[in-house]
């Protein structure tokens, strides 16, 4: 861990790690998390005050925040090279994520979340990302021409999915996108019971391909 003025900074290199993944064990917050496909490292993270510990194992890079204590603002990056998968037990707050040009192999946040964005990356292949009971004021944003199922296990109030909008529900039940069947690059989304004002979208954002290899 290094020192810099408030700020403490921790990094591992990438070496020979060909699968990420991120865990937080005690929930995280007040937290931003971007990708960078430049930099030699598997993360680098920084925060203010009071840091968590963080372990790495092969590449597992663990996130604990002590108990007792405010958690720190922070910054987590982390290596476009590789893929990952992101879990977050006992929920997560105030935190924004960035994961365009990840593969993301799965998205995991346990039982209440709140205040949480992410903007998912375009998948290449069905990937999941499941949202544990209670959730609310979380909002998933995937790419253009990316079609989502989402499962609600129990009931659900103020979510919203593109244009379609429900007020309430009971019980469980479906909603997928009219060409979720057709197209191999798709999220399946999993809401726990109790959740409320939960939005998944379609990003805004024009990517200009006009650049891209091949």
């Amino acid at each position: 861990m290094t020192r810099i003025g408030t700020e403490q900074e921790s990094a591992a290199p990438l070496g020979s790690v060909d699968v990420g993944q991120l865990v937080f064990t005690r929930g995280a917050a007040h937290l931003t998390i971007e990708v960078d496909d430049s930099m030699e490292d598997l993360y680098r993270a920084r925060f203010e005050g009071k840091v968590p510990d963080i372990g790495v194992d092969g590449g597992t890079v663990t996130v604990k925040y002590r108990i007792g204590l405010r958690p720190p603002r922070g910054e987590i990056i982390l290596s476009g090279r590789v893929p990952w998968a992101i879990r977050a037990r006992m929920g997560m707050s105030h935190v924004v994520a960035d994961l365009e040009g990840l593969e993301l192999r799965g998205l995991e946040i346990s039982a209440g979340a709140s205040q949480v964005e992410v903007r998912l990356p375009r998948p290449k292949e069905a990937a999941r990302v499941r949202i544990g009971g209670g959730a609310s004021d979380v909002e998933l944003i995937r790419p253009a021409g990316v079609p989502v199922r989402v499962h609600i296990g129990g009931g659900v109030s103020k979510l919203a999915i593109d244009e379609f909008r429900l007020g309430s529900a009971g019980g469980k039940s479906d909603w997928r996108s009219p060409d979720y069947e057709q197209v191999a690059g798709r999220y399946d989304v999993e809401i726990g019971a109790g959740a409320s004002k939960v939005a998944i979208r379609t990003s805004e954002r024009v990517v200009d391909r006009s650049t891209s290899s091949g």
